[in-house]
């Protein structure tokens, strides 16, 4: 089955109707349920669960203003005979409220911030299930765990797990979708297209949970369900094993699935993860001479391969010629840097890189050979960056060729440094973009400059080696439709300069509108007014504008326990900030802080007026006089 499943009704989705769609003894079904429902729901009231920020989503989803309960019944009641369907999101604010009334609700919903860190990690996942039906859970469980990464919603008694399901894909709405209050309609369109809920019934269904199931699919929530499901509306799939449900779930397109890349040549075998961090007293070093080096240097290659010269000694020269454009300083460094990680891998081996030298300890009895070590090189390349398939290996421990060598080899690495350090948005051709929030922030890219570094600290090379020569992390990022087959990281043209201070170019803004299919049209790179750069949920601060303590702007580091002087906290700027463009603030990582570029719209450092303490200790000396430093906290 899998691929080969047939989704029923997959255009109809979030759908909209009426009781004519209906057969009489769906129709039966469903007025149980919802009478059902009414009565569970008599007399209660709401009660406070997790969230303060949207502390009853579904209610906030389906009203403009939060309803009184007698609203929401009399409603209910009204249209269950008239017009049935009509009254499935009034049946989820029903829900609500009897979920609220339940003693385990409350430990079950994620607090705002958690919230954020599950939207964060879903990424990282198929997605999350919530199940109905009296199947056996942990058979469910296991057999959906053992082929998939998804995350298994819990609640309090049968229903619980819908309801916790539905609280967070409404909050993931609000949040990263940028729903108002009372669009069912846009927040069913969201919950369709973006967010990765799923939901499993298998097994007896009472008639309470055949009309909670029909009101997810309704909000756009997409169903496994029995092969005797009694309605034909909403986006589902029929399956009754454990085994075909398996196969089953990842076949809704809102479900994520990994970027389908090409073969990836392997790690030779002796090379094991296991080795990495080895403690051992090293009886030879290999590389620390004078006359040694270590480089990486794009030319042509026929064949790949590994030529030794000498006998293993002290001295240690290895020269990496890789085949492949444009193969720039980032690129080279990069590369050069990650090969060489890659040896800490063979047993009895410890690398590292040392002013421009591959020194390498080895532990007692460790016979390693100038080929392996050749070998072991070329392999690592391959692994990572499979588009670069010709690399010519020189190893050499020949003192007299080295001392030839070196000084031809220290220039080289001297006018890369030049380069790295003189690269700006001015003198390069593209700037890089990354995807990998995509997932869950699909109105968010990362642009990336050497003057502009990602927001999550990673290297700009990373991305820009990933993006030229290899894929995106590839541990178990996960795609959804907007960038399906599509890398994680990439390039762009920068195009034209529209606006130098703000950090303003055409070729960017091209990037972002295509990247997010228009949700985002602009971004300023040094600018916090009109067009600021994307949220996503990594950035390691937050820079916003504030009157307080005198008009200026304000920078926070991730997770400061304080307030700033306008009163806003972390969660407040993180939330405004979140999977979005938000004028008045943007993120960024530690490396911005000391950018020649950093906030130029606004003056850059001028223009600070206040910095957590995280800041002040990171920018040391070079932070500005006059500048407030919040209080410790916490």
């Amino acid at each position: 089955m899998g691929a080969q499943h047939n989704q029923e009704n997959s255009n109809v989705g979030h759908f909209h109707g009426t009781a004519a769609q209906l057969g009489l003894e769906s129709l039966g079904t469903l007025q149980r349920g919802l009478a059902e429902l009414l009565d569970i729901t008599e007399s209660l009231q709401f009660k406070p669960l997790g969230s303060e920020r949207y502390p009853f989503p579904l209610s906030m989803a389906v009203y403009e203003e939060m309803p009184q309960p007698k609203t929401v019944r009399v409603d209910a009641q009204r249209r269950m005979h008239s017009d049935p369907l009509a009254s499935l999101e009034l049946a989820l604010v029903l829900l609500e409220l009897y979920e609220s009334n339940q003693p385990g609700t409350k430990e079950c919903v994620a607090n705002d911030l958690d919230l954020l860190t599950e939207c964060f990690r879903s990424k990282r996942l198929n997605g999350w299930i919530a199940v109905l039906g009296d199947v056996n859970r942990e058979d469910l469980e296991r057999e959906i765990k053992a082929r998939w990464q998804f995350k298994f919603i819990s609640g309090d008694g049968r229903t619980g797990g819908l309801y916790v399901l539905l609280n967070m894909l409404c909050r993931y709405g609000f949040v990263y979708g940028r729903i108002v209050g009372g669009d069912s309609h846009a927040m069913g369109h969201f919950i369709e297209d973006f967010t990765p809920g799923l939901l499993v019934c298998s097994g007896r269904m009472t008639d309470l949970e055949l009309s909670l199931s029909l009101a997810a699919m309704k909000l756009g929530v997409p169903a496994i369900v029995p092969p005797d499901y009694p309605f034909t509306l909403g986006r589902r799939i029929p399956a009754e094993s454990v085994e075909e449900i398996a196969e089953a779930v990842v076949d809704f397109p809102n479900i994520r699935r990994l970027l389908n890349i090409p073969g990836i040549p392997a790690l030779p075998e002796y090379l094991d993860a296991q080795y990495a961090g080895e403690k051992f007293e090293p009886t030879m070093v290999w590389g620390q001479t004078p006359e040694s080096f270590y480089l990486v240097r794009k030319g042509e290659v026929t064949s790949s391969g590994v030529e030794v010269v000498g006998n293993p000694a002290e001295a240690l020269g290895v020269i990496l010629t890789v085949a492949g454009e444009p193969l720039d300083a980032f690129d080279r460094g990069y590369i050069e840097s990650r090969a060489a990680a890659t040896l800490n891998m063979i047993h009895g081996v410890r690398a590292r890189l040392e002013q421009g030298k591959l020194v390498l300890e080895l532990a007692e009895a460790i016979q390693l050979s100038g080929r392996r070590l050749g070998q072991t090189l070329i392999g690592a390349i391959g692994h990572e960056f499979p588009k670069l398939d010709k690399v010519r290996a020189q190893v050499i421990f020949d003192s007299g060729e080295l001392t030839k060598l070196a000084e031809q080899v220290r220039t080289e690495q001297g006018e890369r440094q030049k380069m790295v350090e003189s690269a700006s948005e001015e003198t390069i051709d593209d700037f890089v973009t990354c995807v990998g929030c995509s997932p869950f922030a699909p109105a968010h890219v990362c642009v990336q400059t050497p003057q502009r570094p990602p927001p999550r600290g990673r290297p700009l090379e990373m991305i820009k080696t990933g993006a030229l020569y290899g894929y995106d992390d590839m541990s178990n990022i996960h795609h959804r439709a907007l960038h399906s087959g599509l890398n994680s990281f990439g390039v762009c043209s920068k195009g034209k300069c529209i606006d130098p201070a703000g950090g303003e170019w055409s070729g960017a803004n091209e990037a972002v509108i295509r990247l997010t299919d228009g949700r985002t049209r602009r971004v300023q790179l040094h600018s916090l007014d009109e067009a600021p750069h994307t949220g996503c949920g990594c950035f390691g601060l937050v820079m916003f504008k504030t009157d307080e303590p005198r008009t200026g702007i304000g920078v926070m580091a991730r997770g400061y326990k304080g307030p700033a002087p306008d009163g806003r906290s972390w969660e407040d700027l993180h939330y405004a900030l979140a999977g979005k463009q938000t004028p008045g603030i943007a993120g960024a990582s530690a490396g911005y802080l000391f950018s020649p570029k950093f906030l130029s719209a606004h003056g850059g450092w001028k223009s600070v007026a206040w910095v957590s303490p995280k800041i002040a200790a990171l920018m040391g000396q070079r932070l500005p006089k006059g500048v407030e430093i919040g209080p410790e906290v916490g």
